[in-house]
C-alpha cells in the first residue's frame, strides 16, 4: 500500500509541498491545514483508500463512507 501512495503523482506532489514548505518554515498553520485536507481529498478520491481498505476489511461493494467531495470529479 505504501508503495502505491509513493507512486502516485498526485499524491507524492502534494506530500513535497507540504514536507518542502515545513522544513523551510514557509508555511503557516492554516496553509498546512489546507495542504493535508487536499492530501486527504487525493488520497480518497483516487481510489487507493478503497482498494486499500476492501483489501484488510470486509467493506460492502456499496460503500458511501466518503462523502461525494472526496470522490474524483470529471
Amino acid at each position: 500500500m505504501v508503495k502505491q501512495l509513493e507512486n502516485s503523482p498526485s499524491v507524492r506532489a502534494i506530500v513535497d509541498e507540504i514536507a518542502d514548505g515545513i522544513a523551510a518554515d514557509k508555511i503557516s498553520p492554516l496553509d498546512a491545514m489546507l495542504q493535508f485536507c487536499r492530501l486527504c481529498e487525493a488520497l480518497r478520491g483516487g481510489d487507493l483508500i478503497c482498494d486499500w481498505h476492501r483489501g484488510c476489511l470486509d467493506v460492502p461493494e456499496f460503500c458511501n463512507v466518503c462523502p461525494p467531495s472526496a470522490k474524483k470529479r470529471p
